[in-house]
């Protein structure tokens, strides 16, 4: 069943278009991953699909955006939110002045009391236990993996629908990247689907349901599945 379908897209910035005709379905339940060559329209696909980059109008195809069953086009991007699809962009903004808590208790969704929100900030601790130690820490003290794993943190703690998030593997290392790997995955078998844009191929094959290959702004058509295939995309 489609949980998301981006049906003949366009879109760019000012005069300059980025993405054509660009149409996808996403599974309830898949682990996509978007590859591409920089410039190739991975990131504006993602801010296309949470309205944050208007379409433009197509003459030839009737253009849409589906995410559960539901046209959003004219939704806002904080309405999608509450409906359950969450982007986190590469360079996730969070609360720099305030604590891990703070910060995890801030994104928490449809939920007013203290009881039933100690119970999801307890959940994620337990999902990841080096925070536990860390909740009255300030957001600028943390390191590069630590502020991924807060990101997801921040997901996991609302369950969403649907995860769109652009290159959560980029910067890091050794334990970091298992770490991040393992929360996406826990987050899925909890129900996510997620979609994510990625470089680092390689560690992420044994989970993934599909490959969305993206060139020069269109869609390719072929099924990627060989990792060699998948390569020809990131360049």
């Amino acid at each position: 069943m489609s949980l998301l379908e981006v049906k003949h897209i366009n879109t760019g910035y000012d005069k300059k278009q980025v993405l054509f005709d660009v149409s996808l379905s996403i599974h309830e339940g898949d682990f996509a991953v978007v590859v591409g060559s920089n410039g190739s329209g991975k990131s504006t696909l993602f801010k296309t699909i949470v309205n944050n980059l208007p379409l433009w109008k197509n003459t030839e195809q009737t253009s849409d955006i589906v995410f559960n069953h539901r046209s959003t086009i004219s939704t806002k991007t904080h309405e999608l939110i509450k409906k359950g699809l969450l982007y986190i962009p590469q360079k996730n903004e969070l609360f720099e002045d305030m604590t891990v808590q703070e910060n995890l208790t801030m994104s928490i969704l449809h939920e007013n009391q203290k009881q039933l929100k100690a119970k999801r900030l307890n959940t994620v601790f337990d999902q990841i236990p080096d925070f536990d130690t860390k909740r009255k820490q300030l957001v600028s003290e943390l390191s590069g993996g630590e502020r991924k794993l807060l990101s997801l943190g921040m997901v996991l703690i609302n369950q969403p629908k649907l995860l769109l998030y652009d290159e959560p593997l980029a910067g890091l290392s050794g334990n970091n990247v298992k770490e991040v790997i393992s929360l996406l995955i826990t987050m899925h078998k909890k129900g996510t689907t997620i979609v994510l844009i990625e470089h680092r191929i390689k560690e992420l094959l044994p989970f993934v349901t599909q490959f969305i290959g993206l060139k020069l702004g269109r869609r390719n058509t072929q099924e990627l599945k060989t990792l060699e295939h998948i390569k020809t995309f990131m360049v």
